[in-house]
């Protein structure tokens, strides 16, 4: 039978990528699938197949490269200041996004609930998967009493309960941070934690005076499941409820371009490191200039996504490498030996998935999380993006290619034997199996 999923999503590409490999793999098996997102990514729903419903969680998007200058006036500014903040380190950078997420994260919430029931009354989906970051769309969800199944696209470290949303559980060993920075974050975490529930659960029982308090809107799983696009193997640590499942990691399909299919068909003469800061932090051309230098005169050849950095201000590039603004990432990064990264879970989860391992320079958010991950699980390590100079960049790129190859293979063995979109997709059409056997057993009360 026919199953009608409803995915819901923020406006950026980093958000839809995951969810979109799951949706490829229901829609091959004949399902129907409506993406409700906003009109960023309209195009790339439709490329991919699916219905695109216009829904805007949120005043920026990015469609694949985030460019300040395409932002409205004040989310450029917010920009701006964050990438201002990343460079003072861990500290400035989470308390920047703290402070951020008082404003921005239930955006227009009587105008985002209506869209949200005229959209299920128009779509009448089997099931609804919601991101578990569009806050103002599950708490419309919440308050207008609809199903949902959650899907996390980022680290799992966002949902355990027993540290506030936005601090760091765990940090990689090459970051150091002073116990009083460490406090003052922690003590600004659970603040905004706070006042963020609050205004949650006013926003749902506006819709619904008699729906739940929720103890923590950041934490707040749906009870219909929630889908956690991480390998097992590396987030059992976090003591998540059992309602939770990790699928692996869902990676979306790519192929090289015309133009990049013959330079990746040439024998390897030495070893490939594909670097990519992801669509938002390519802003941080500091950063990438530093990667450049460290690898100029080394044996190895670079492929680097640059994202928003002009090629000028990278400085001399050897013939050999490939530097484009964009890349194909996950056939890239399955034809290189090495992955260095801000540490963005799609990164993380793909370079996994190819079996590469990666070498980390954390900027925010979860990404301190991961980083530490991968140091405990033997896939990696840790760089200071501020502090460590291009030198140690080199040598712990060196020493990650000798030591944690074979262990990076292994998970993604395992990783490619059960994809995590498959998994995924499983689970969702056993959802919708449930619900219609409960709706068939329900008895009518027809006057």
């Amino acid at each position: 039978m026919t199953t009608s999923v409803l995915f819901i999503s923020p406006d950026y590409a980093s958000h839809y990528y995951p969810m979109s490999a799951i949706a490829r793999v229901l829609h091959s098996r004949g399902n129907r699938v409506v993406f409700a997102t906003g009109n960023a990514l309209r195009a790339r729903v439709l490329d991919d197949g699916f219905e695109h419903s216009d829904l805007t969680l949120g005043p920026g998007n990015n469609a694949g490269l985030m460019r300040t200058r395409s932002q409205s006036t004040d989310e450029s500014s917010q920009m701006e200041t964050f990438f201002e903040a990343s460079r003072l380190g861990m500290v400035p950078a989470l308390k920047h996004q703290a402070k951020s997420r008082l404003s921005d994260l239930l955006f227009e919430p009587e105008r985002v609930t209506s869209d949200i029931s005229t959209l299920i009354d128009a779509c009448s989906p089997d099931v609804t998967v919601a991101d578990h970051l569009a806050f103002g769309a599950t708490a419309a969800l919440r308050g207008l009493g609809q199903p949902f199944m959650g899907f996390h696209p980022g680290h799992p470290s966002a949902i355990p309960v027993d540290v506030p949303y936005g601090y760091p559980p765990h940090l990689p060993i090459r970051i150091k941070v002073d116990e009083t920075g460490l406090k003052e974050l922690k003590e600004l975490c659970v603040q905004v934690s706070t006042s963020f529930t609050n205004e949650y659960n006013r926003m749902i029982q506006e819709i619904d005076p008699g729906a739940s308090q929720l103890d923590d809107a950041f934490k707040a799983v749906s009870p219909h499941g929630t889908i956690v696009n991480y390998p097992s193997a590396l987030g059992t640590s976090y003591g998540l409820p059992t309602s939770v499942r990790f699928i692996g990691s869902s990676v979306r399909k790519s192929r090289l371009t015309p133009e990049l299919a013959p330079l990746f068909a040439e024998p390897r003469s030495r070893p490939r490191i594909y670097v990519s800061l992801g669509s938002f932090f390519s802003e941080r051309t500091d950063i990438l200039r530093k990667i450049v230098t460290a690898f100029r005169r080394e044996p190895v050849e670079v492929v680097m996504a640059r994202g928003v950095t002009p090629l000028s201000e990278l400085g001399d590039i050897p013939s050999h490498w490939t530097i484009a603004e964009h890349l194909p990432q996950p056939a890239v990064i399955s034809r290189s030996s090495l992955v260095i990264t801000h540490g963005g879970n799609n990164t993380v989860t793909e370079a996994l998935t190819a079996g590469v391992p990666l070498l980390i320079g954390p900027l925010s958010t979860d990404q301190f999380a991961a980083a530490a991950d991968i140091e405990a699980a033997g896939l990696g390590r840790a760089f200071d993006p501020n502090h460590d100079s291009a030198s140690t960049v080199a040598d712990l790129a060196s020493e990650v290619m000798s030591n944690n190859s074979l262990a990076a293979s292994a998970i993604g063995q395992s990783l490619r034997a059960r994809p995590g979109e498959v998994v995924a997709a499983d689970l969702i059409e056993q959802k919708a199996q449930l619900d219609r056997s409960g709706r068939e057993e329900t008895p009518s009360h027809r006057v």
